[in-house]
């Protein structure tokens, strides 16, 4: 009876050892990129909101670039009588 404790509790512990060591840096560097990407996309979205208040929205007169998407939004560059600025396509 003793054996077996002993053997159960050596291989509980094995296992324990190999759940630290093995599983939780994976499971760590996932919920690291899973924030970083979250953050990512929030920098951008409040950048888009920034650029939208100062600048406006597109009026949809003239051709643009495409600078970068962010979800449902786009930052443009558009030219305007020679001058050129940056607008939001909501």
């Amino acid at each position: 009876m003793v054996k077996n404790l002993v053997v159960f509790f050596g291989g509980f512990i094995c296992a324990c050892i190999l759940f630290i060591f093995l599983f939780l840096p994976m499971e760590d560097r996932a919920q690291f990129n899973y924030g970083y990407t979250n953050g990512l996309v929030g920098g951008r979205l409040e950048g888009v909101d920034e650029i939208q208040k100062e600048f406006g929205t597109y009026d949809g007169h003239s051709s643009y670039k495409v600078l970068f998407s962010v979800h449902t939004s786009d930052v443009i560059a558009i030219e305007t009588n020679g001058i050129k600025t940056v607008r939001v396509i909501p």
